[in-house]
Parts: structure tokens; sequence; C-alpha cells
């Protein structure tokens, strides 16, 4: 018997329902529908186009194509390359290099042809599935969803970056309307012979730091229509010594009047220093050899004693965006009860700020920089603006600030220009990332600070003054201190001691 169960059971395991002919006529069976030969690999579309969505060439191994494996791999690697050079200084030092037009192009560049290739890659991946009538539709509706995703989101960071491009092109654009009257090319002077007793000065433009300083002028600027004046209220000296890690912040108060002029001649002692392009503008101060901001900028390195390599300025209403673009700031606050303070509409006024640890979002921290009735006199000022200019340090240096860069670019670019006092060695947006670096390494015992108050600094009488309560530096304190700062990097290092010019 096991012959013929032997046989039987071969026959019952070769039978296929719906045959139309018997085997025994030597012709085969007709397969059915669902055993007709597949398209593909036999594998799922929508697993393949999902996989190449997540990474470009992973849909086309999973078909077993490894050439086309290798073809859609090796672009991302080179795109993943390209990042990881972008971010060898750190995820905010990556951040920074979108303040450079041609980094934010070439990103654009790449933002776009890498979605290009992304969406080959998922639509090759599924054309190279097996096509199952049954799941047809269920796997045309995973290739349209994962084709809006790639186009949506290359979409969006294509126009953030087209967004960041623009921006900072202004940035980096002396003519835009922020300065343009200020930086205009002065007319031809004949420079002034000193007055006797006018102070014996370092030299006005002296050679690049010995090792490698870079100092920058940060100037808020308060150009608000209902201004009558342009007012260049915040003055700060910030100076990096990347020989000693360290970090100089000198603050200039506002009200400083009667100082040596640098090309010769001295201020009265009514013109407040932070008016001093405006003074330039109308005539009422003469003389000097260059354009109306630019010799704010070199008075400044005057009269601190720190050659100034770049500039920088800021509208106050960029520093409100600023603020708030990054989520506002915290601070360990000092009092500010100022019912006199406006903001900038000429329709709210009074500000009050409580002691202690304090989140500020941009209105207010400008409050807090700005506000010189409540908070205490000017020098209490311009040492808070230093505390909020760490207090952004700070906030902009956490790792999570990677995802806000983009938008704080994009907001303030049109309130903030920046310059250099040398035209052959221009601020190039490619700086940026590197000075950010810069910082982030300098710890944070390694930051001095000075405002230049008492002792450096007397009331200048009211008769004098014209009844302004204006404020005269000390110089020859000032050399002192700074050669103490900057060693022999000062202007006054090696020279004989100045005069004092105060009245």
């Amino acid at each position: 018997m096991k012959g013929p169960l032997k046989s039987l059971a071969t026959r019952l395991s070769s039978f296929r329902p719906g045959a139309g002919r018997s085997e025994s006529a030597g012709e085969p069976a007709a397969p059915t529908p669902s055993e007709a030969p597949a398209q593909g690999t036999g594998r799922s579309p929508s697993i393949a186009a999902l996989l190449s969505f997540v990474w470009p060439g992973l849909g086309q191994l999973y078909a077993g194509n490894r050439r086309l494996f290798a073809l859609f791999l090796i672009p991302s690697l080179v795109v993943v390359a390209l990042i990881a050079y972008a971010m060898r200084q750190g995820p905010i030092a990556f951040g920074g290099r979108f303040a450079d037009p041609a980094f934010d192009l070439a990103a654009l560049v790449v933002v776009i042809l890498f979605g290009l290739w992304r969406l080959a890659a998922v639509v090759q991946a599924y054309a190279s599935g097996q096509q199952r009538k049954e799941r047809r539709m269920v796997d045309r509706a995973v290739l349209v969803a994962l084709a809006i995703v790639v186009v949506v989101s290359h979409g969006f960071t294509g126009t953030v970056l087209a967004t960041t491009y623009s921006a900072m092109s202004n940035v980096f654009d002396s003519s835009n309307d922020l300065m343009a009257s200020d930086l205009a090319t002065p007319l031809p002077v004949q420079t002034p012979t000193p007055t006797p007793g006018t102070l014996q000065s370092p030299t006005p433009e002296p050679s690049a730091a010995s090792d490698g300083r870079v100092t920058m002028l940060f100037t808020g600027v308060d150009s608000a229509s209902t201004r009558d004046t342009r007012s260049y209220d915040s003055l700060m000296v910030v100076s990096y010594n990347p020989k000693a890690n360290t970090v100089q912040m000198v603050s200039i108060p506002r009200e400083i009047a009667a100082f040596p002029f640098y090309w010769g001649g001295r201020d009265k002692a009514s013109d407040w220093i932070t008016y001093m392009p405006n003074y330039l503008r109308s005539g009422k101060i003469k003389g000097a050899p260059d354009s109306n901001y630019i010799a704010l900028v070199k008075e400044i390195q005057f009269l601190v004693g720190v050659h100034i390599d770049y500039w920088a300025v800021m509208n106050l209403q960029g520093f409100i965006k600023m603020v708030d673009a990054i989520g506002g700031i915290d601070i360990n606050a000092q009092a500010v009860a100022d019912p006199t303070y406006d903001w900038l509409d000429t329709k709210h006024f009074g500000v009050y700020i409580n002691p202690g640890q304090q989140h500020l979002n941009g209105a207010y921290a400008l409050a807090y920089a700005r506000s010189r009735h409540g908070g205490g006199n000017d020098y209490k000022r311009a040492a808070r603006q230093q505390q909020v200019m760490l207090a952004l340090l700070k906030k902009m240096s956490q790792p999570g600030m990677i995802f806000q860069l983009n938008n704080l670019i994009a907001r303030v670019g049109s309130n903030v220009e920046v310059g250099s006092t040398d035209a052959t060695k221009p601020f190039k947006p490619s700086m940026v990332a590197d000075y950010i670096a810069d910082a982030e390494a300098v710890p944070a015992n390694n930051f001095t600070n000075l405002v230049l108050g008492p002792p450096y600094t007397a009331s200048i009488p009211h008769n004098l003054s014209g009844g302004k309560a204006s404020i005269c530096l000390n110089i020859p304190m000032v050399a002192t201190q700074s050669i103490k700062m900057f060693g022999t990097d000062s202007l006054y290092y090696g020279k004989d001691r100045p005069a004092n010019t105060c009245p």
C-alpha cells in the first residue's frame, strides 16, 4: 500500500483548483489571477519609499538594488560632510554662519538640490516595489504624503534661508537707510592747528594690534520718527585679546562733553558726545576729516585709547526684536522706577522693574538698559547695558538657541549695520561665526567691565554748560586705566602723560 498511497499524495499535492484541463492530457493548468507573475522585486513600494524618505538610498537597498543604493547614498553623505564641517566650531557658531549672505545662498542651493534628490529617491524606490492591486490606493497615498512632506519641508527651509540672505545683505550694505546720512563722505576740510594746552594724544591711526586684538564699538541709535535728532545713546567698546583669551568692555556715558578732538581743538562744555554726528551734520562742530559716524568712532578710539577695528549700530527697535526672537533674557536686576520713561511711541510713559531675578522681554530689556532717571545716574545705566549684553551672550550660548538664530537674524537684519574703520580690511560676514566661537571660549572671570563714571569723570559747572547736565573725562586717569586694561595695545602706552582738559 505504500506505493499507491505515495502516488496519490503526490497527485493531491500538485492539484490546483480551477485548472481548466487535466494534467494527464499533457497541458498545464492556467494560473489564477493571484498567481500571475508580479512586477517588481516583491518588496512593498510603501516601505521602500518610506526608507528612501528617511535616507536616500535605503529604499533601493531594501529593493535589492545596490547600485542605485550607492548612487542615492553618496550625495547624501556629501551633504552630511558639509554640515559637519560648518559645525566644526559648535552649534552656536554654526548658527552664526547664517550671518554671511554667501553662506545663506550656498545653503539655499544645497537645500533645493537635496530636496529634489530626496524626492527622486522616494519616487524611484516606490517604483521598484511590487504593485499589488489590493494595496494600490494605500501605496499611492503614502507616496503622495511623503512627496508633500519633502516639498514643504525643503520649501520652508529655503524660504527661511532666502529671507535671511536678504536681511544679512542689508546688514552689510553701507547704503541702507539706517546709516546712509552719517556714513556719507564728508567734504574736504582744513585740519585746524591744535590750540595751546590741547591734549597731546596717542596716534589717531595706529597700526594693527601686535597680539591680534580685535576691538568693536557697539552703538545703539535712537532714530525714531518722533525724534528731531539722532541720538547714539549706547556707546560700548568691546575688545577681545586672543592671546590672553580675555575680553574688556568699556562703556562711555552719553553726557560726556568738553572732550578734545582727535583732529585737534576741543569740544564745548554743552555738546554731548552722543550727539556728535548731529553736530557735525549741522556744522556746529567743524573740521572732522571723516564722515559723521566714523568721526564718532575715532573720537571714542582716541579717548578710550584702543584701536577700534569694527563698529556695529543697532536701532532700538531692532534690539527689541532681537531679545524677543531669542525668547527674552534673564537678569539679576537692579531696581528701576522711572515715571518719565517713554516707550518710543510718545503715548506711554513710566517703567518699573523690581530688583532680583527677572525675565525680561524685548521692550523691558530695552527699558532696563535705557532708563536714566529711575535707576540711578547715567553711569549705572551704562553698567546695566553691559549686564544686558552679557545676558544676551549667555542666552545665545544655550544649545537650543541654534533653532532661533535664523529667526533672530531675519528679524533684526534691517535694524543693524556693521562696518570697518579701515576700508582695506572690511568686516566680513564670515567673521561672525569665528567671533561667536571665540566669545564662547572666554571664561566668565576673564571679562573686565568698566564704566567711565567717577572717578574718571567730573561734573561740568552749569554756568559753563548752559545749564545742561554735562560731565568731563579726566584724561590722565583714563590713560592710566587704558594701559592697565589693554597693555601695550593701549594707544597711551609709551606716550607722555596727557593733559587734563576739563574746564
